[in-house]
């Protein structure tokens, strides 16, 4: 009985600390809590500088660009009285840092927008995205490039610089296309690559269809409607161009299959190298009225240096160390898309008043090879009666390499072609949404079946 009160006691004394530990967690959840929310202003407050910073870079290259044109345009008024209207390397120099600037304060301003709502939430989840600076970066170094190269490259004046026939943009384009194929072979996957190993009718049928039905394609546009030299000339090498470098993206946005169409544009950038010289050969002695002058060896040549050296390094690397392949690709696929998009901006800006006088001849001529090309895909593809195959080759058929027709139009002087491959870069894709649509809606209606 005497040991009742120690008991009672001994209880008494557990509570006691039992609450003391109750009150601490209290006060550490309330401590946690300020900690949260000075996290978030500490966050908030890391946004508001990093907005900041953007504005005042957005501002500076809008106060450059303003300044450059500003100041070219008074050398102008003072030395030459006339042609201060013209589209002129300076003015273009001037307005492509003032579009970047204004490019990198809209994206900036979303960004924040984004964070600080992402900031509210309770449950935060961090999302990788694309870096807005290292874009910004790219395009600045090609600005930076255009400018100042040609200041140090002996007989090149600066006029020269934003014509589609300096040695600037053709450095540009060599450097984009090399670019994107050293990026395509350090992605593509060992599965991916020999996709089609199984499946030669399959691959067969796809050499066909790109390499040789659209050429003939191209071959009866031109014997049938006689377009000017400009449209025979780029249709020749929109021809002689297959497996552009987003293929596998259009292939994606059309319902195809991935892998078929990866194995696919490699082996025919391979090709390339001997197929895209052959082709223009065979149409130079049949259309020589229309073409070019041309070195079909140099245009080996040139193909080997900017697409199948790259590709094939590509590859090896990805062979040596799947690890590497994907460090390296993860690393260049974002210089090569903004590369890519760069070429493609210049080529419009340059061809934008140049596009309207491709008249409605070759509009209808473009038209007609984008629809018969997409039939002749869509009818040999078809494996087991699956319909991703047959979109996967309809696909490729149409797509051609407008970077290496550009590539080659422009290196070889062949500068009238740009406009009416541009617009075959743009038709090609309106024209073939419909057919995108109804693959996408019947390939889920086998699903659903």
């Amino acid at each position: 009985m005497q040991n009742l009160p120690n008991n009672n006691e001994l209880a008494l004394q557990r509570t006691n600390l039992a609450e003391k530990r109750t009150e601490m967690a209290e006060e550490r959840n309330d401590l946690a809590e300020i900690r949260t929310e000075l996290a978030r202003e500490r966050t908030r407050a890391a946004e508001e500088r990093t907005l900041m910073a953007w504005i005042r870079t957005a501002l500076s290259m809008i106060s450059f660009g303003f300044g450059i044109d500003r100041f070219f345009k008074y050398l102008d008024k003072t030395q030459i009285q006339g042609g201060i209207n013209s589209l002129t390397e300076e003015r273009i120099l001037g307005l492509s840092l003032m579009i970047l600037g204004i490019f990198a304060l809209a994206v900036a301003l979303v960004s924040h927008w984004n964070t600080l709502k992402n900031i509210e939430k309770r449950e935060f989840v961090y999302v990788s995205r694309w870096s807005q600076g290292f874009t910004v970066g790219i395009i600045l170094l090609f600005i930076g490039l255009a400018a100042f190269i040609p200041l140090f490259t002996n007989n090149l004046k600066i006029t020269d610089i934003f014509t589609l026939d300096s040695q600037v943009i053709k450095n540009l384009i060599s450097l984009t296309i090399f670019t994107i194929m050293l990026t395509m072979g350090v992605k593509i996957s060992f599965v991916d690559l020999i996709a089609l190993k199984n499946h030669p009718g399959w691959l067969v049928k796809s050499l066909l269809s790109v390499l040789v039905l659209f050429p003939l394609l191209v071959a009866l546009i031109l014997l049938v409607l006689h377009p000017n030299k400009g449209t025979a000339i780029a249709l020749i090498l929109l021809a002689a161009s297959p497996a552009p470098p987003l293929l596998t993206k259009r292939v994606i946005m059309a319902g195809g299959n991935v892998k078929f169409s990866a194995s696919l544009q490699v082996l025919l950038c391979l090709l390339a190298v001997i197929f895209t010289p052959l082709t223009l050969l065979i149409f130079d002695s049949v259309f020589s009225e229309n073409q070019a002058i041309i070195d079909f060896l140099l245009v080996a040549k040139q193909i080997a240096t900017v697409q199948f050296l790259p590709l094939s390094l590509g590859l090896v690397i990805r062979k040596v160390s799947a690890d590497l392949g994907d460090e390296i690709g993860n690393f260049l696929v974002n210089i090569a898309n903004t590369l890519f998009v760069v070429v493609i901006f210049f080529a419009l800006v340059i061809s934008l008043n140049l596009i309207p006088l491709v008249g409605w001849q070759s509009m209808v001529a473009i038209a007609l090879i984008i629809a018969s090309g997409l039939i002749i895909g869509h009818l040999l593809g078809g494996l087991d009666n699956r319909i991703d195959t047959r979109s996967t080759l309809a696909t490729a058929t149409i797509a051609r390499n407008v970077g290496l027709a550009l590539f080659i139009a422009v290196v070889n002087g062949a500068t009238i072609a740009i406009p009416t491959i541009v617009t075959y870069m743009i038709l090609g894709a309106v024209f073939a949404l419909p057919y995108n649509v109804w693959v996408k809606k019947n390939g889920q209606l086998t699903v659903n079946n």
